[in-house]
């Protein structure tokens, strides 16, 4: 399931047009703006089950914050710097191409873009986009204990309290408000967080196929009409996408091939969280220099997925292989 997830993370960013007059729209309407955002929500649940399994322990809150410096905090700044020094040359190149002063494009040269390759703008994605479920995780560990104890104290209400606020997110009138519950502490990462906490403490998830199937139902019958919203440009497209989440999610999680999958590949999901992007650029500038793709609009999106999922699994490994210590420390353990 978090290779799967680790997949759809890829898709969603790979740049597939989704306009109305674009002949990829539908399959972004379903995939890129409809299944494959269960991906982040799914390894919230993961990530507050395994967390809530602590809970109550001798100074488990010191401990599990402190386990997250080396598997979180370092992997952040790690990958925002790699990030930003992987772009450098092709920073350097655009401005000798385009005959303007050196570094004029290159990140670090500009003071406002320091606050992002720090994470601190937490209105703002950081400067590596996918960094933001870290950061967010982070700050959800920190006051994992605030929201254990409110979990356990209005248990259902609260799931439903935070499920509700982040439908409603969307028409929050202060952008900057806005952003920081969706980019810094995420509304809807609470909701998912808080319930793998709350499936931890409930021992897990029991239900029968026909649940499963009925999920499955309503999930994909709200993911059509969300695409039937944006096909009319009418509004509420954002919160119909997020009510079919829970249940594509589920239907996805209980149908899952329970078959272990090699070790090699299923601890890859990290790794390609984390590196995908930083192939994309490349791959632009490359079609872009070879004149390959003019008039294929699919054709990049549809490389950097390719790249993007296999070449992180192709370097995951090799730095595994051949650089144990350094791996470790750039994927956090994992």
């Amino acid at each position: 399931m978090s290779l799967l997830c680790a997949g759809y993370g890829v898709s969603i960013h790979i740049g597939l047009p989704g306009s109305l007059d674009s002949s990829s729209w539908f399959v972004h309407q379903v995939i890129v703006d409809g299944i494959a955002r269960i991906a982040v929500p799914f390894f919230f649940v993961v990530s507050g089950f395994f967390l809530a399994a602590h809970i109550g322990e001798r100074e488990w809150w010191k401990r599990e914050i402190s386990k997250r410096i080396p598997s979180l905090v370092i992997p952040f700044f790690t990958w925002s710097l790699l990030f930003v020094l992987t772009s450098v040359p092709l920073s350097i190149i655009a401005d000798l191409i385009a005959h303007r002063p050196f570094g004029t494009s290159i990140y670090v040269f500009h003071n406002a873009n320091w606050l992002r390759i720090a994470g601190g703008d937490l209105t703002d994605y950081p400067i590596l986009v996918p960094l933001w479920y870290v950061r967010c995780l982070l700050f959800f560990v920190i006051a994992s204990p605030v929201i254990s104890f409110l979990l356990s104290k209005l248990g259902y209400g609260w799931l439903l309290l935070c499920f509700a606020l982040s439908i409603v997110h969307s028409l929050i009138p202060n952008a900057d408000v806005k952003d920081f519950l969706s980019k810094g502490f995420s509304l809807s990462g609470l909701f998912y967080f808080s319930a793998g906490l709350f499936l931890q403490k409930h021992g897990g998830l029991k239900v029968s196929k026909h649940t499963a199937i009925i999920a499955a139902i309503i999930g994909t019958a709200l993911l059509a009409i969300k695409i039937a919203f944006f096909y009319n440009t009418w509004k509420f497209q954002i919160s119909l996408g997020k009510l079919s989440i829970p249940f594509l999610m589920f239907a996805t999680w209980f149908f899952m091939s329970s078959k272990r999958l090699p070790n090699w590949i299923t601890s890859c999901s990290f790794p390609i969280f984390l590196m995908h992007v930083l192939f994309f650029p490349y791959i632009g500038i490359a079609l872009k220099r070879l004149h390959i793709g003019e008039g294929f609009p699919t054709l990049q999106p549809t490389l950097n997925f390719v790249v993007g999922f296999f070449g992180s699994i192709i370097v995951a490994t090799l730095l595994r292989r051949f650089m144990p210590k350094l791996s470790h420390i750039l994927f956090g353990g994992r």
